[in-house]
């Protein structure tokens, strides 16, 4: 079992007393005590864990519980405050303003809705967050037919060709060509034998010069499963629940080695603080159209993608050059998956593939620079409507995914249809 999830017993217990306390005025010595930990230990737990600090756990809470009453009910300024764990209405007016630029009145009657769910992540590993420096180091490419592996075969032909290197490597996937796959290696020694390197699949490449950044890194046995779990749970769990981001600079996997074997592996995710919390907005119909396929049971997201690429690459290949945006919605073991097309298309049926549109009033709609897992937006935005007396359809609800170069980190939305019993 590891260690994270040894964590998890006590840390679960620490959200449930913050949950039930919320409203109260605690400290991080009373948390520690509730934990039977010391306080440095529940700062580093808390952070690795959640990814945010005791103390920007704790006010976002808050905030959120308050605007809730603030849009919801006709609750005074002050009782909303004292309810909530601000020490006044001023407290609780600048928190608003400085969160939102809106005054409280401003939030109640606009279209903005501000939430922040209580934490709910299922830790697979540690994270540290630290600000770390990726040397100077110099790229070389590797070459291989088979994709599986590929990273373990790059660095145990380069560990066999330089038995006694030094340096430290680092490593991410790199673009295929032709029919060969490609890694990436980078490499911080200078004390490297070239012409061997060539005769053994390997290319060489540019200087990269050295950067420092805030960087998420966790440490993962040498096992291909474990590894994709890992980077799985860093992009669409750890990252989707905490405080940050990822930026622009490249990941990077650091392979430990001992004897001359791959030990473990040190994952780095560059990030840094989110710019603005993910947000809610009750919208008007946006008036979106894709062309989306259908399919159940096991791999059905891959089959109903497939279904639908294989028709547009064949009968309206035009869509693809001017469409970014991809369709999914899930129900049980069901999935639907499409790419937008123009409201003015035509209707057509295709062996599956069909056409859908959005046709309600109003949408609530939740946006989120941080992929995440689908399912856990999902409950995000299901738990804010139910919150917020909006009755809602859960299988009604879908994300829409931008795609750019960045393929880890695209926008999302998230469309829930809404009436209101006056419509």
């Amino acid at each position: 079992m590891s260690d994270a999830i040894c964590k998890s017993k006590y840390i679960d217990d620490l959200f449930q007393f913050i949950e039930e306390n919320i409203s109260t005025d605690f400290d991080t010595e009373l948390l520690s005590n509730v934990g039977y930990v010391s306080r440095r230990k529940l700062y580093y737990d808390f952070y690795s864990i959640s990814g945010h600090t005791v103390k920007e756990y704790v006010y976002k809470r808050r905030l959120s519980n308050a605007l809730a009453l603030i849009k919801m009910s006709d609750i005074t300024l002050t009782d909303i405050a004292f309810h909530c764990g601000f020490s006044s209405y001023l407290t609780l007016w600048r928190a608003v303003k400085q969160a939102l630029g809106l005054t409280p009145s401003q939030y109640k009657n606009g279209n903005t809705y501000y939430f922040f769910p209580p934490f709910n992540g299922k830790p697979l590993q540690s994270v540290t967050i630290s600000n770390e420096t990726i040397p100077q180091s110099k790229c070389i490419l590797f070459y291989h037919s088979r994709l599986a592996d590929i990273e373990n075969i790059a660095v145990n032909t380069f560990l066999q060709t330089h038995p006694n290197y030094s340096g430290r490597i680092f490593g991410r996937n790199g673009k295929q060509k032709g029919s060969k796959f490609c890694y990436e290696l980078y490499l911080s020694s200078t004390d490297i034998n070239y012409d061997i390197l060539i005769s053994h699949a390997f290319e060489t490449a540019s200087e990269t010069p050295c950067f420092s950044a805030t960087i998420a890194t966790s440490i993962v046995q040498n096992d291909v499963s474990k590894i994709s779990a890992a980077w799985d749970y860093l992009y669409y769990e750890w990252l989707q629940n905490s405080m940050f981001e990822s930026t622009s600079e490249p990941y990077f996997e650091e392979y430990i080695v001992k004897n001359n074997n791959i030990a473990k592996l040190k994952l780095h995710l560059p990030i840094k603080e989110r710019s603005e919390d993910t947000k809610i907005t009750l919208v008007d119909n946006p008036e979106l159209c894709f062309i989306t396929a259908k399919a159940t049971g096991h791999n059905a997201e891959e089959i109903a993608s497939q279904n639908v690429m294989d028709c547009i690459t064949v009968h309206y290949p035009f869509i693809l050059n001017s469409s970014c945006e991809i369709y999914l919605s899930k129900d049980k073991n069901a999935c639907v998956c499409g790419i937008k097309t123009d409201t003015n298309s035509p209707y057509f049926k295709y062996e599956n593939v069909g056409r859908c549109e959005t046709t309600e009033k109003h949408y609530l709609l939740l946006e989120s620079s941080v992929m995440g897992d689908y399912n856990r937006y999902v409950d995000m935005l299901y738990s804010f409507a139910h919150d917020n007396g909006m009755p809602v359809n859960r299988s009604e609800i879908f994300a829409v995914y931008g795609t750019d170069d960045n393929s880890y980190n695209p926008e999302i939305k998230m469309y829930c249809p809404v009436k209101f019993c006056t419509e």
